[in-house]
Formats: C-alpha cells, structure tokens, sequence
C-alpha cells in the first residue's frame, strides 16, 4: 500500500470528526450570550428545530435597534468566542450590517454539524460551518453555497516542546502524543499525519489525552508523560502564552482543510444575491475595520466577552490563533477579501473520499466545487471605502 493511500485512509474517520467538532474546539456543546445577558450552557446539539423556535439558548449581539426599513436575517456562529469573531460582532457594534440594510440577528448553535442542519433545514438564513461540515452536507445531496472564505486553515495544531529537542515527525517516533480528550476531533488527524511518515499508533507511538490546554496539560508536557501535543490551535496557543515554547510540526500539506466560512442553500442564494452581497460587504468592512483598529478591535470583544482576556496573555494568544486561522495561503497573495482556496478543497476532498461510505468517506465526486464555491459575489464584497471603514471609531 502506498503513502498516500496509507494517509487516506487514516482520514476516514476525520471528516466526520472535523464535522461534529465545534470550528474553534474546546467550546463544542456551550453556549454564552453576549455582553450583558445570562450565561447558559447546552448539553445537546439542536436538532433540525432552531433554538430561537424552541425558546432555547440563542442570542441577538448588541447593536442599533431594528427599523422596518432593515431586512431581518438570522446567522448562526458555530461557538459564542468573540475573538474568534471579531468581525461578525464589528459588523454588528459599528453599523455596518445596518449601513446594507440588513438586522442581523447573530445565534449560537453549538458545533458546524448542527449549523449545517438548521441552514438546510431554513431555520436559519446563514451560517458559519467549518468546510468538513459543509462538505458532508454537500454530499449527502443537499445544495449549499459557500459565499466567501473567512478562516482557510486547519483548527488543529500539532507542536512539541522545545525542550524535547524533536524537530520532525519521526522524531516522534517511540513517543506519546498528547491529545485533548479520548474522543478528541484531533484524533484522527494525528493519525494521519503520522501515517504520512509511516508511523501507526500502537505500534510506533501512543496516544494519551492531557486535556485542553491548562495547567494539566501543561504539566504532563513538562514532566515529559508526552512529548507532543495536538488539539485546537487556541489551546496549543494557551501553552505558549504560559511560557512553554514550541516547534510546530504541522505538515503543510494538512493545514489548508479550512475553518469556517459563510455558507447559504442554493434556494436562498438564488433568491436573496443582493441581500447575500450586502452582509458579505458587512462582514468584510468587519473585518478590515479590526485589520486597522487592532487595540479598538480588542477593547470590543473584551466588551462582548471579557471572561477571555481575564488572563492577558491568553487573551493575546487567542488573538493571534485566529488570525493564523485567517491567513490565506501564499498562492491567494493579492487576491480580493474572502476568494477561495479551491487547491486545499481539493486535497481535503482527494483523502475524504478514500475507503467506503460506511467507514464515513465520501464518494469520488459527491461534492461539485463549481456549485459549492460560490465566488459570483465577491467582487461586490469587496466594493467598499476600507479607509472610510478604517476610520471608524468603537465608543463602547
């Protein structure tokens, strides 16, 4: 069996992993509200009713109050973390989702596999899955549009102390990798990745859960009970922020199975483009106002959330982790806001489609990327003023 062949099928489980996994991990299954209001915590993921319909834990970010001249639309987030979605909440906080006559209503549905359900089942206008979650849905015959890309990498991470003195994947070798929990979505990316130099757990290295993060994790990595560590970027983040350096050992070729991004049925795109265009205009004058207004940009997600910058370190980590997850590849140099990386679907595709339906792969060209990646609007998303939008000020 080849290498290649090898690493697909040490992806089999991955899609469906990446696709019941909150896009941001660590957050699957809570739900906070924003600034001001109760915080509330989920222990099931939503079924095909919204929320909002079942009087359950939705929330409407803070901003202008709504007019009968707006357009009502609801968008859903995958987790409440509001440095991860400074720009949904700049949108809302600064007007700009209003300035396209738009009220957004911004709810939380724990996890990009529940999102997908309530866009295709039309309880929501929009949402924000990660792409393993719009890629299924896409499969399994329901026809969705990703507008734009917002976040282009992996959510995993996978770093080793520096005082390990590993430089490389087979330094790993005879080792134990660390993970968040035993049914960790990273689980079944550091299979792969290890396959990809030949290594199988159990026989070459071990797998141990250390959890998310902290100071337990923190520990078991310094007394050396494992010699790596994989799980959401922001917690491999959060042990740099506590002092522990790191030596990233992420292949390339694994980084660019994308993180969220704005996804809509067909039927409503069809029906709705201008609507569409305004809100992804919204969004990216969101986010290039946070691009020019960084300490600005900070004081309103503390604002929104101030339980994430209790520990300033962490804080900043996060906030370097999700500009990480937003750096488009080296090949989109120069390419307008939110164009697609079709190359890193293509790969994605390429090892999900390895092995059978059952053992959860998906089938040789089940998703269409002509249909999938929608790119007709991004010329009007990006047809704004950025200095204009720059020039803003956030009063709180």
């Amino acid at each position: 069996m080849n290498r290649l062949t090898n690493r697909a099928r040490m992806w089999l489980a991955l899609l469906l992993a990446l696709a019941l996994v909150a896009a941001a991990c660590g957050g699957e299954g809570e739900t906070t509200t924003t600034a001001g209001a109760t915080d509330t915590t989920q222990t099931e993921e939503p079924t095909d009713t919204t929320q909002a319909e079942e009087g359950g834990d939705t929330t409407q970010a803070e901003g202008e109050e709504p007019s009968g001249e707006l357009t009502p639309v609801t968008f859903a987030l995958t987790n409440q973390r509001a440095i991860q979605y400074a720009e949904f909440y700049a949108a809302d906080e600064l007007g700009f989702f209003a300035e396209e006559g738009l009220d957004v209503e911004i709810v939380i549905v724990s996890g990009s596999s529940a999102t997908v359900q309530q866009i295709v089942a039309g309880n929501v206008e929009a949402g924000n899955p990660s792409g393993p979650a719009t890629a299924q849905a896409s499969a399994q015959g329901n026809c969705v549009k990703q507008l734009f890309t917002i976040q282009y990498k992996n959510v995993f991470g996978l770093a080793t102390p520096e005082a390990t003195g590993i430089e490389s994947l087979e330094g790993l070798a005879g080792g134990v990798i660390g993970v968040s929990e035993p049914g960790g979505g990273e689980i079944p990316l550091v299979r792969a990745i290890m396959a990809s130099v030949d290594l199988v757990e159990g026989e070459d290295y071990q797998i141990l859960p250390i959890g998310e993060g902290g100071p337990v994790t923190f520990q078991a990595l310094e007394n050396g009970d494992a010699q790596a560590y994989s799980s959401s970027l922001f917690d491999v983040a959060s042990l740099e922020a506590a002092g522990m350096p790191l030596v990233q050992l992420m292949p390339e070729e694994f980084q660019y199975f994308q993180g969220t991004s704005p996804v809509v049925t067909c039927d409503y795109f069809e029906a709705n483009q201008d609507l569409l265009a305004g809100l992804g205009r919204a969004i990216a004058k969101g986010e290039a106002w946070v691009d020019a207004n960084q300490d600005q940009a900070k004081q309103l997600t503390r604002d929104i959330e101030p339980e994430l910058w209790e520990d300033e370190a962490i804080g900043e980590a996060f906030w370097l982790a999700t500009a990480e997850l937003k750096t488009p590849p080296p090949a989109l140099e120069g390419e307008p806001y939110g164009t697609h990386y079709r190359e890193g679907w293509e790969l994605y595709l390429e090892f999900a489609s390895q092995g059978t339906e059952e053992e959860g792969a998906i089938a040789p060209g089940a998703v269409d990327l002509d249909v999938l990646l929608e790119d007709s609007l991004i010329p009007a998303i990006n047809d704004f003023d950025t200095e204009e939008v720059a020039s803003v000020t956030y009063e709180g």
